[in-house]
């Protein structure tokens, strides 16, 4: 079953050159020129942006140039959330392709089969319309090239359900080179010093590895990240990995792009790896 993209022309170009060169345009003005190291072999995981390119792309080249550092993984595994409300609580896409302008993207169907194993209720339709895992699809390509993928939607992002993601994620990787990726936003249209001071709260729980704590601070603080289940699932995936740490690569929010500091998203860049 194959996917058609559904924000190409939208988030980011629909031209294939034209993506290309945004994509490029995002690196040079964020991370710079992403080498690759063939010894290195982290990051494990990533936090990564999903807003139009425009607003979170440069954000996103932090990710990706970071990611580039490890040898290409076999298999990108995107855990987004479900904005559109439509589909089950956890759906994994089974099989196919996934459409983006720089060339398609192959499933994982093993990887997929295994997974599918615990959350069977692959939906359609909570993938159909979604932005979250499509958006860092073109990232993926341009940097790792035909790399095959596991996408991940989740509608419920309760603490009980993105645990037993993350272990059945845990058991799945094993033995395995695979780059896990959440997808997701962080405090949404508040002013930006707000935004800034509220994302600080929850990412310093991240770099703690302190995922519980994440999840209590975003209650308590009313820290709207979209992803936050995606980013939990990722944390618990990655809980037992030997000298693990988080990184702030890069934080930033909208108003770098429209100039508006009354109401803005932030966006955050976060590794996971062995360092």
């Amino acid at each position: 079953m194959n996917r058609r993209a559904a924000v190409a022309g939208g988030f980011y170009p629909k031209d294939a050159a034209l993506l290309a060169r945004e994509i490029e345009r995002c690196f040079e003005i964020g991370y710079g020129r992403p080498e690759r190291s063939e010894e290195y072999k982290g990051p494990l995981g990533v936090v990564s942006p999903h807003a139009g390119y425009t607003y979170s792309g440069v954000v996103q080249s932090f990710s990706y140039g970071y990611a580039k550092r490890r040898k290409v993984p076999e298999t990108v595994i995107i855990v987004g959330p479900n904005h559109t409300g439509y589909g089950s609580g956890v759906s994994i896409w089974p099989d196919g392709e996934w459409e983006t302008p720089l060339g398609n993207l192959k499933i994982d169907s093993q990887l997929a089969e295994v997974l599918l194993e615990r959350f069977p209720e692959f939906t359609p339709e909570a993938h159909r319309y979604e932005h979250s895992i499509e958006a860092q699809l073109p990232f993926v390509r341009y940097v790792f090239g035909e790399v095959k993928i596991v996408p991940i939607c989740v509608l419920d992002q309760s603490l009980d359900t993105m645990r037993s993601l993350g272990e059945l994620l845990r058991k799945a990787i094993q033995e395995k080179n695979v780059l896990l990726v959440a997808s997701s936003d962080f405090t949404h249209y508040e002013p930006e010093d707000a935004v800034n001071r509220k994302d600080m709260e929850l990412i310093r729980k991240i770099l703690e590895l302190d995922a519980e704590g994440a999840y209590a601070t975003a209650e308590e603080k009313g820290i709207n990240a979209c992803g936050l289940g995606p980013i939990l699932a990722v944390m618990y995936a990655l809980k037992d990995v030997p000298l693990l740490k988080a990184k702030l690569l890069k934080h930033a929010t909208s108003a770098d792009a429209t100039g508006d500091r009354s109401s803005v998203v932030g966006y955050a860049s976060i590794a996971f790896d062995v360092e």
